[in-house]
């Protein structure tokens, strides 16, 4: 892939468009830093541009509520394709129910690991470039602010935390038509760091 893609920049154009709505005052910057940072994991990792594209889409889904879901489905099949709309949504995670109220965290996570059992490759590379950057981010900020920082950023106690780890790593080690080898390492360690850091918050406490 080339350094310049005008199909990625459409995307991160999408998505600011889009985000606006949500995004609380003055806060567009911070909405959109987390795409792009999926976007470089991505990047780094030799993904291929669709799948890029998909994981800058599927973050326009995962902040709209469901309800929006059909009328901004339809503008990404439009204008980035049917692949990076599949892509998209088979990397998103179940959020909602069927109501539209969030679930909670741990039905949630469960329902979502019995997806990535069966989600195309690409929607794997997003999930693991979600959690390095979730991991990493985390991490720096812990190393700044304080084990304690980590109760603050997640709805799910340290236990909680520590199973989601285990259990997607379980996942993505299992699916051997999942290349992402490299990937996969890097999330290891990085997801040990963060398991440690949590023991060692409640070890404090």
């Amino acid at each position: 892939m080339q350094g310049y893609s005008d199909r990625i920049n459409h995307a991160f154009a999408f998505a600011a468009k889009h985000y606006n709505a949500l995004a609380p005052a003055g806060g567009g910057m911070e909405y959109l830093a987390h795409p792009a940072n999926v976007a470089i994991i991505l990047a780094r990792h030799g993904c291929e541009q669709v799948t890029i594209v998909a994981g800058i889409l599927h973050h326009v889904l995962e902040e709209n509520p469901p309800d929006r879901w059909p009328v901004l489905e339809q503008k990404i099949g439009e204008k980035f394709g049917s692949v990076a709309l599949a892509v998209a949504k088979d990397a998103l995670e179940p959020k909602f129910a069927w109501r539209g109220g969030e679930r909670a965290w741990q039905s949630c996570k469960q329902e979502y690991l019995t997806q990535l059992a069966t989600a195309e490759p690409r929607a794997l590379d997003i999930i693991a470039a979600e959690e390095l950057h979730a991991c990493g981010s985390t991490m720096t900020a812990v190393r700044r602010l304080g084990v304690e920082y980590i109760r603050t950023v997640s709805r799910a106690g340290s236990e909680q935390t520590i199973w989601w780890y285990r259990s997607l790593l379980e996942i993505l080690t299992a699916r051997g038509d999942w290349p992402r080898r490299d990937m996969l390492a890097e999330l290891r360690l990085m997801s040990t760091d963060m398991v440690r850091s949590l023991r060692h918050s409640e070890e404090r406490r």
